[in-house]
């Protein structure tokens, strides 16, 4: 367990200093903030360097042209999502199979597609994983880089469904809704702020709709699901927000990296009762952070 937090730290960009102490328990503690009342030492971690490599990526259109500039577009996008999950989730993207992607003309051929596939619950969405055929199916919209956008959403599915089977639904579609908007410059990778998601968390934190950060961890993947599909509520929008916050601070985005790797591990604890032991003050104080940020949401654009 300590060379592995050892190793995640390391994954990440680190502005201040990480502490090490050891409880009354003999167990081995990290954090960002010192504390006085007990005997720590400073750690220092050096940022690993990240052997990743490009994929190829295997593009198919049905009754569809793609410029070649569009074409690139989709490779560099899902590239990105492919670095993110290997350079800041600290996974091996090698030890995966890349996806190969479908692309079809328009919604109507995308619900046929779907249904002769035995998949007509997903009929009203814009794209689909189909873990069977490690393949995504999107069809064009008429925003076509909203079309893009959704590619690089489905990719996170497949590579959470493959390297983490277990990850929580609020995890899994919160780290979904970030990839819409990765991207890469000159600095490296970085991901904007989902405005849609902004804006109805917003209005549902002033019509008091928002969900409590406790409940939000403590719903079972399965209710979580049910709840999105009734088009009802909110969580879909909450959770993209959460996890927003989450990566906007290279500590918070440490404990990211820690839950992903406990779900890696085959844990199926409900992610709520793994906060106090990866989270500085627990839930309390990881509600409390959530609150402050809502009303301040500092830069519209985090980089990693």
């Amino acid at each position: 367990m300590v060379v592995l937090t050892l190793f995640m730290m390391a994954a990440c960009p680190v502005s201040a200093k990480i502490y090490k102490w050891v409880d009354e328990n003999g167990q081995v503690h990290f954090g960002d903030r010192q504390d006085h009342r007990v005997a720590q030492e400073v750690v220092n971690v050096k940022p690993g360097a990240s052997e990743w490599s490009r994929f190829e990526i295997d593009i198919r259109t049905v009754d569809v042209e793609l410029s070649e500039a569009e074409h690139q577009q989709i490779v560099e996008g899902v590239n990105n999502v492919y670095e993110f999950f290997d350079r800041v989730m600290s996974f091996d993207m090698h030890r995966t199979v890349p996806v190969n992607i479908l692309i079809l003309k328009d919604s109507a051929a995308y619900r046929n597609y779907l249904v002769r596939r035995n998949r007509g619950m997903a009929v009203a969405s814009y794209g689909l994983y189909i873990p069977s055929e490690h393949q995504i199916v999107v069809y064009i919209r008429k925003n076509r880089n909203l079309t893009f956008k959704t590619i690089k959403h489905e990719v996170s599915h497949a590579v959470v469904d493959t390297i983490v089977p277990y990850a929580p639904a609020w995890l899994n579609e919160g780290l979904a809704e970030q990839m819409e908007t990765i991207e890469r410059d000159e600095s490296g990778l970085y991901f904007e702020r989902h405005r849609e998601n902004q804006w109805v968390v917003d209005q549902a934190l002033e019509q008091g709709r928002l969900a409590g950060i406790d409940q939000l961890l403590k719903l079972p993947s399965n209710k979580w699901r049910h709840s999105d599909l009734s088009g009802r509520g909110s969580l879909r929008a909450q959770s993209g927000q959460f996890v927003y916050f989450l990566m906007s601070k290279p500590t918070r985005r440490n404990f990211v990296v820690r839950l992903m790797h406990n779900f890696n591990r085959g844990d199926r604890t409900i992610s709520y009762y793994l906060v106090n032991d990866n989270y500085i003050g627990g839930v309390s104080m990881l509600a409390l952070d959530w609150r402050r940020w809502l009303h301040d949401q500092g830069e519209g654009v985090v980089r990693l």
